[in-house]
């Protein structure tokens, strides 16, 4: 399988030779509109290249990232996969102490930092002892030095995306960047789409594989283009179309939460009575997070679209795809056929007191391009798989005709309008409150994130705090995504016989 593993630069260097002045990118980030063409995004990776030599970094030296959706965010991508460095992204609304335990888990050598970071960002930075850069992201790059003459380039270059483990504190994904490289080429290639004149729109976080990979890396894989702009939000339901036409844009990368929102536009506008897409759009494509095959339906009905779902993690990228060839066979919870260079296998699991996930399979994947592991706090990575070379997903399923059915989720982590959270991580904050014994966080699903939860409660003796109390504190420790729906204050939890909290019959209370 090893074969199918390539060199980015290599293949970037034939791309740009192949589609010199054809468009990479159009950034339409603020009041400007710029556009990149393959040979001026080769010249600016060079001079991210030139701009790590100036500052002493060697190779598989880490940079950290913070940066909205922009060129500077994909281009700084890019120089560190051809030049062998590391990539750390974060988003710019992250907090003051997810920066530090970033800074501290990945260890950068140097900071490339959005001057609109809020000032939680810039007082975290402040305390490191991290070259730091600010920019403006506004596609100009004039901060950047000229490309000067280069060594060797070559490395092994990693790509550390921020997730949360089962302790709840933060910890890194770690993805070779040239086999992530290699799956999106792979990919392309199973669905034969090597094809420039595609143009996707880049409206997924760049800080996670949507954005990055999904978004980023895949369309370059194939000489094609993409729009940048920011990420995605409640107002952009009402221009989604207009861009959509504006740019020409033929190929979407939806999630679910966007699905659902398209469709109660459409039904609330009429809209879906008079516009069909499909002579626009060449291809639409829906993942990060399941989706029932009603709302699926109803979707490519409304807009005269196929969309074609696959299962992928961060951990393994894609695992499975539908093709247009393949969508009459679908049922409820079907993603598609294995993919040729992927093995799935299915083991039984019987967890303790669940009598629901009795006889339940979990997914395991086998792949040429799976993720090298966790990082863990020593600098050792910690790949998690079996004997055989297969990683567990945590997700439940079964395999029927070569296609991967999904059956739900082991893991207590949830998608909320496409953002990736661990439960654990909110609990472990929570029950850093002073007032709080212990936390319980409950996923439920939600009409428009799809997923999202409630957060159960017990206080410490001789505490009265109020759920608003919690609700204001949580506010101010969290993410506006991971804030949770409400907040319930409990005197008893209800626990197994190895004293694990039983959370469906905390909702069952509840009710």
């Amino acid at each position: 399988m090893n074969e199918l593993i390539r060199s980015f630069s290599d293949d970037f260097d034939k791309i740009v030779s192949a589609n010199s002045s054809n468009t990479a990118l159009i950034c339409d980030i603020g009041t400007d509109e710029t556009t990149i063409n393959y040979k001026e995004l080769s010249i600016i990776v060079d001079r991210f290249l030139s701009l790590f030599k100036n500052k002493g970094l060697k190779s598989e030296d880490c940079i950290l990232a913070i940066l909205p959706n922009s060129a500077e965010n994909l281009a700084c991508c890019l120089a560190t996969i051809k030049g062998g460095y590391g990539f750390a992204p974060l988003p710019c609304n992250v907090s003051k102490q997810e920066v530090l335990s970033w800074i501290n888990l990945v260890k950068p050598r140097l900071g490339i930092i959005a001057e609109i970071a809020n000032s939680d960002i810039q007082d975290a930075i402040s305390q490191s002892q991290i070259d730091i850069i600010s920019i403006k992201t506004d596609s100009s790059f004039d901060w950047l030095p000229e490309s000067s003459y280069l060594d060797k380039i070559g490395g092994n270059s990693r790509i550390y995306l921020s997730t949360s483990g089962t302790e709840g504190e933060p910890k890194a994904i770690v993805i070779d960047g040239n086999k992530l490289w290699s799956s999106g080429c792979a990919f392309m290639n199973y669905l034969e789409l090597n094809d420039n004149s595609l143009r996707f729109w880049n409206y997924l976080p760049m800080s996670y594989l949507g954005g990055l990979y999904n978004l980023g890396l895949i369309p370059l894989c194939v000489g094609a283009s993409t729009v940048i702009t920011e990420p995605f939000n409640g107002k952009t339901f009402l221009s989604f179309w207009q861009i959509v036409e504006r740019f020409e844009i033929n190929t979407l990368w939806l999630v679910p939460t966007i699905v659902r929102g398209l469709i109660a536009i459409a039904e609330r506008t009429g809209r879906h009575q008079v516009k069909d897409y499909s002579n626009l759009i060449k291809n639409c494509f829906i993942g990060t997070a399941p989706i029932d095959l009603t709302t699926k339906q109803k979707f490519e009905q409304m807009f005269c679209l196929t969309m074609l779902e696959n299962f992928a993690l961060s951990e393994t990228t894609f695992c499975t795809s539908e093709t247009v060839n393949s969508i009459n066979n679908r049922i409820e919870g079907s993603t598609g056929e294995i993919l040729p260079y992927v093995e799935l296998k299915i083991d039984t699991i019987n967890p303790e007191d669940d009598q629901e996930s009795k006889n339940l399979g979990e997914i395991k994947v086998k792949s040429p391009f799976l993720f090298l592991g966790y990082l863990q706090e020593d600098g050792e990575i910690f790949f998690p798989v079996d004997k055989d070379g297969y990683l567990a997903t945590g997700d439940l399923g079964h395999i029927s005709n070569n296609t991967l059915i999904l059956d739900g989720r082991k893991r207590d982590i949830i998608k909320k309008g496409g953002y990736f959270i661990s439960l654990r991580e909110i609990e472990v904050l929570a029950e850093k409150n002073e007032a709080i014994a212990e936390a319980a966080a409950v996923k439920i699903p939600h009409d428009f994130y799809g997923e999202s939860y409630l957060l159960f409660i017990r206080l410490k003796e001789g505490y009265k705090n109020t759920e608003n109390d919690t609700v204001s504190w949580l506010h101010n420790n969290l993410v506006k995504y991971k804030w949770p729906e409400n907040v319930i204050i409990k005197d008893r939890f209800p626990v197994t016989s190895s004293n694990k909290v039983r959370k469906n019959i905390l909702m069952e209370e509840n009710v």
